[in-house]
């Protein structure tokens, strides 16, 4: 079955100590949203929800570092168990955290010293799909990377209803004449819009 495809297992024994193993490759999902909005909000939720549904289908869950919804993603890959990239635009934690003001509990923290806009271009670059929900500008630049750049096979999640920006991500994209090489898939819900951008990865891969 498909869905077996990317559903993560556990193998006891002593050896494993429990550790997650796949027997697969494990997708790189990038969610992405506005730094602004409070974690504990109905978006928050919403970016938790996605974040640990990513974890549970064994993906390796991407953000921008920055605290609001794609932290509140990263709290949800965490409470299953998953592994988080955060990609900083700061040169070393130390700017990470006293410059930008952003959290660094993600389990990876990759500096780029690139600042906002070029730490968005290695962010979308590096990852197999990106999944948006609300958002402002910020959130606006890295959809139209992920527009230009990702390539065929990846897919763009748009979390519809969301508020922000992103619930006209899918008219914007209409009005342009040049499509997306990456599929576009769109869903308000959270799970099924996971769920969707995991099957269209696994069927790519065939």
């Amino acid at each position: 079955m498909l869905f077996q495809r990317y559903t993560a297992r556990v193998i006891p024994g002593k050896k494993s100590r429990g550790r997650l193993v796949t027997d697969m490759r494990q997708y790189k999902v990038a969610v992405l949203g506005s730094a602004g909005v409070e974690e504990d909000s109905p978006q928050g939720r919403k970016a938790f929800h996605i974040g640990r549904f990513v974890a549970e289908r064994a993906g390796i869950l991407l953000t921008g570092g920055c605290p609001g919804l794609p932290h509140a993603a990263v709290l949800g890959a965490h409470a299953a168990g998953g592994i988080t990239v955060a990609v900083s635009p700061a040169m070393n934690r130390k700017e990470h955290q006293a410059l930008y003001h952003y959290p660094a509990d993600s389990r990876i923290i990759i500096f780029t010293g690139m600042g906002t806009k070029g730490r968005n271009i290695v962010l979308v670059r590096s990852a197999d799909a990106c999944i948006f929900l609300g958002g402002g500008m910020g959130t606006l630049n890295e959809f139209t990377i992920a527009f230009d750049e990702l390539s065929v096979g990846c897919c763009i999640g748009i979390l519809s209803h969301s508020g922000g920006l992103s619930d006209e991500f899918s008219r914007l994209a209409a009005m342009v004449a040049r499509g997306s090489a990456a599929s576009i898939i769109e869903d308000p819900n959270p799970g099924l819009l996971v769920e969707r951008v995991f099957k269209h990865l696994a069927a790519a891969d065939d």
